[in-house]
């Protein structure tokens, strides 16, 4: 059959359909409506839903607590404790401070999946759609991050906790990077008093 009447098969039209051009003023379509090619689908569907939780200021503060550890960790003590080889004697440097720093570390972890957990059902509760997964609470800092990213995608807002909660986590990693460069200078001029073995 041909394509056009009076037109055999093998024939080619002689003038060919030209493409369609886009006015100069239209908008040129964009492949990928998101930076990156990516687009969250669910962006917007909770706009104005309160994200403020009490739960996840919880979460904000409690780099703070394992601040205080340090008060009860004496670490030029286990530090000297470590270094010193005395024959016939052994000193543990696993004291009471030691492990009462380490207990309030692990109480720490474990509280900040529970909050993570309580977080995200009060999400959910009040209809914020595909909150951040709470399991990513077992990496600590993670969670409070990726779930100010998702609510601010979700309802246009919810960053707060984010900003409070970096200013928390520098204020912790300057105050414990600055206790521990004291404890190691004190511990320093001790060296030389150190017992150690013949």
């Amino acid at each position: 059959m041909s394509d056009a009447p009076g037109q055999q098969p093998w024939q080619q039209p002689q003038h060919p359909q030209q493409p369609q051009q886009q006015h100069p003023h239209q908008p040129q379509q964009q492949p990928y409506p998101g930076p990156g090619g990516y687009s969250d689908p669910l962006k917007g569907t909770n706009p104005g839903v309160s994200t403020s939780t009490p739960f996840v200021w919880v979460l904000v503060v409690l780099p703070l607590v394992q601040l205080i550890g340090l008060a009860f960790w004496d670490i030029p003590d286990y530090l000297e404790r470590t270094a010193t080889i005395t024959p016939g004697v052994y000193q543990s440097p696993f004291t009471a401070g030691y492990l009462a720093y380490m207990g309030i570390g692990l109480l720490v972890y474990v509280l900040t999946v529970v909050f993570a957990w309580l977080d995200h059902r009060a999400l959910v509760a009040r209809g914020i759609v595909k909150p951040f997964p709470w399991p990513w609470a077992f990496l600590t800092v993670v969670y409070v991050i990726g779930r100010s990213v998702v609510v601010k995608r979700r309802t246009g807002g919810g960053l707060a906790p984010l900003w409070l909660f970096v200013a928390v986590y520098l204020i912790t990693i300057v105050v414990a990077f600055s206790v521990f460069i004291s404890a190691f200078a004190q511990f320093v001029q001790t060296m030389p008093s150190l017992p150690t073995a013949p």
